[in-house]
């Protein structure tokens, strides 16, 4: 269960859930982004998908929403159950980069700031994941300089947000780039989505899942555009 504090590496886990996410045999990561305050959207993608996954990314544009997100799980066990135990966080262009919860296992007074970094990483499985929202990485002519910090980090697998289009694809050096989408405001003819990965101790690749969000509910998708 998520300790729902930061820890010094600035995901939001016990030190210890964040080790034992590194060495997992197997792992499932649920890749979000851009949810701009449509905090049911988020909310609805964690209660059907987040007591299955190891860790949540949420690539920025919605730190308010994970902050209410973390606010309800502490009043409400049953929320718990379904936030995996490691979240990993970063700024969007929307964002700011201090928001205050309410947590009452702090102690007194019972608010702590979560530092919201522009970009950060986390180890799943023995894979590095770096992950970003992109505003600053000249996104619009191409996820290049996102691939290269990736790559410059020792990272295998690069995540971002900000497009609000989902995509993915292999891309030079072996970085596999990821973006899920929106899930509140998607462009490209699209619909709200976002994203699991699959990952595996000692194995090279990764099985990635789009997911749509629809008034006929939620089901998998091959994500298009570029």
């Amino acid at each position: 269960m998520n300790t729902f504090l930061q820890d010094s590496s600035l995901l939001v886990g016990s030190p210890e859930e964040i080790k034992a996410l590194a060495c997992k045999e197997s792992a499932e990561v649920l890749v979000v982004s851009d949810s701009h305050g449509a905090y049911a959207s988020l909310f609805l993608i964690l209660k059907q998908f987040g007591g299955c996954c190891d860790a949540l990314i949420f690539c920025g544009d919605g730190i308010c929403d994970i902050a209410k997100l973390v606010e309800d799980a502490l009043r409400d066990s049953s929320i718990q159950s379904f936030v995996p135990p490691v979240i990993g966080i970063v700024e969007g262009n929307n964002d700011a980069d201090l928001y205050p919860v309410k947590n009452p296992a702090s102690g007194s007074p019972c608010y702590v700031e979560f530092k919201i970094p522009l970009c950060n990483s986390v180890e799943v499985c023995g894979h590095k994941i770096f992950f970003t929202h992109g505003h600053r990485n000249s996104l619009f002519n191409g996820n290049g300089e996102i691939v290269s910090l990736a790559k410059e980090s020792g990272c295998e697998i690069a995540l971002y947000g900000h497009t609000h289009v989902a995509f993915e694809r292999l891309c030079s050096g072996g970085i596999f780039a990821l973006n899920p989408g929106s899930c509140s405001k998607p462009r490209g003819g699209q619909k709200p989505s976002f994203a699991v990965i699959a990952l595996k101790k000692n194995s090279a690749s990764f099985e990635s899942t789009f997911f749509e969000i629809s008034a006929s509910g939620i089901r998998p998708f091959f994500p298009g555009g570029t």
